[in-house]
């Protein structure tokens, strides 16, 4: 408690968790999307901003060396995730090899590895242009697909790649004027328990971000240690925080039946949706051989178990043997990584002979040939259980594309009656709609008159002005009479 009555004279801060963000090699999509715009915003427009990490090896948040900020939010950089320390730590290919050998034999395993960090060294350090250029050349046959997300951007443009001691600064002191935030998936990479010990003694303002709980609603979608993180994550989490901001009405209920369910205390909340930024095409993209645009229904998601892939799937099964593809010339696109426990369905998808050139799996698409593929679509598809939000409706929307979409979680909210509604366990009236709508467009008009006329995008600037001005507000709130 001294400490608290000795740092009134500290500045406030705002101190923002960018942990998962600096770990994040790919596109910044779903959950990350959101911890990159807030950074995006703070970087340009908060002056008491600092940027944090969870440090799983200190148990302690550390700041981000501020030369590295810039090229974070730019997404210039990326950590050396081969040394990367882990909370939940795991097995190495060295563990199983015999000790007589070890040495050698991880010498040659991480040949590559160390010649492309050793470059790599170089040509960030050397002062000599003409070295520079060596380095990277010399680097380029080494640069595999395993290491490319980490080195290299779509455009070919490179990263560059820190150590873990080069990228973070010293461990943060907390005091009674901090406000912490996590707006990224802190269940994966922080030690939640660590934060409760250090705002019990420190008293600083801790602001949590919950885009769903599904994993607690639905665990039979996610692995065991999964579901275990979550849950340990947000048993803790909603009773610390101060303030729990969400992201739809929707989920701001579910969470609150949840933690009355299970006598989880639950402090303030609000609801701030996130934004979104319509895709613009960097340059021209044309949509992949055999996709011809206007006959096609696109669903872009992760194919993952409740994202309802398998629903649309056996639909299309029955429309095939009904033959309304083949009559109309139609097809079916899905657009997404794949994700956890889908095996067999990817499996069913690739080989199933009766999709004869009717289907397309595009595993992996950049933004442009994402725009490209939405401004060709016919409409869009999203049959998901649960959503927390969901981005690829606001996606189509700001198309101008009609969709089906499920009842599942904040679905609705986001959809706000521009679009069909349809329950997603409810196979027969998907595919009663989904044939309408293929064998008579007429059947879209109205809900493409209404997207045109009613729907607005909301920026991600306006959206993480709207946050920061949010948890500014509750921070003069809770500060202390003196």
């Amino acid at each position: 408690m001294e400490n608290r009555e000795s740092d009134q004279s500290a500045p406030a801060r705002l101190l923002l968790d960018v942990s998962a963000l600096s770990r994040w090699a790919g596109p910044v999509v779903g959950i990350i999307r959101m911890e990159w715009e807030l950074a995006h915003f703070a970087a340009d427009n908060i002056n008491n901003v600092t940027f944090v990490f969870f440090d799983p090896e200190s148990g302690a948040h550390r700041e981000v060396n501020k030369k590295w900020i810039r090229p974070l939010v730019e997404r210039t950089v990326s950590i050396n995730p081969w040394t990367f320390p882990s909370r939940r730590g795991r097995r190495r290919r060295s563990d199983r090899i015999p000790v007589a050998i070890r040495p050698m034999a991880m010498w040659v395993l991480q040949l590559r590895r160390n010649l492309l960090l050793s470059l790599e060294h170089i040509r960030l350090s050397a002062r000599s242009h003409v070295t520079k250029t060596i380095a990277e050349k010399l680097q380029r046959p080494l640069i595999s697909g395993r290491y490319r997300p980490h080195m290299v951007h779509d455009d070919g443009t490179r990263r560059s790649v820190v150590s873990f001691e080069t990228f973070l600064g010293p461990k943060i002191e907390f005091t009674s004027k901090d406000t912490l935030v996590f707006a990224g998936t802190p269940w994966e990479h922080l030690d939640i328990q660590s934060v409760q010990s250090a705002k019990e003694r420190a008293g600083f303002r801790l602001v949590i971000v919950c885009h769903d709980i599904i994993p607690l609603l639905f665990p039979h979608f996610y692995k065991d240690t999964d579901v275990n993180s979550f849950r340990e994550y947000y048993s803790r989490a909603f009773p610390l925080a101060d303030l729990v901001v969400f992201i739809a009405r929707a989920i701001e209920r579910d969470a609150l039946a949840y933690c009355k369910a299970h006598h989880l205390r639950i402090n303030q909340t609000c609801v701030i949706r996130p934004g979104a930024d319509a895709l613009v095409r960097k340059q021209a993209a044309a949509l992949p051989q055999g996709i011809e645009p206007g006959r096609y229904a696109l669903l872009v998601s992760t194919i993952e178990p409740r994202k309802g892939h398998q629903l649309i799937y056996n639909v299309w099964l029955k429309l095939l043997e009904e033959g309304i593809p083949q009559s109309t010339g139609f097809q079916l696109v899905f657009v997404g990584r794949p994700g956890w426990k889908v095996e067999e369905l990817l499996d069913q998808l690739r080989n199933d002979a009766r999709l004869d050139g009717s289907f397309h799996l595009l595993t992996s698409v950049n933004d442009d040939q994402l725009a490209a593929l939405y401004e060709g679509a016919a409409f869009c598809l999203y049959p998901s259980v649960y959503e927390g939000y969901g981005l690829p409706i606001v996606e189509a929307f700001s198309r101008n594309k009609a969709l089906l979409a499920s009842t599942g979680g904040a679905i609705p909210e986001v959809v706000a009656g521009l679009s069909p509604c349809l329950d997603p366990h409810d196979e027969l009236l998907w595919h009663a709609m989904l044939k309408k709508w293929i064998v008579d467009p007429r059947a879209r008009i109205s809900c493409e008159t209404d997207i045109r006329s009613r729907f607005r995008m909301t920026p991600w600037a306006s959206s993480a002005r709207q946050f920061f001005e949010t948890v500014q507000r509750h921070q003069i709130k809770a500060q202390p009479d003196h």
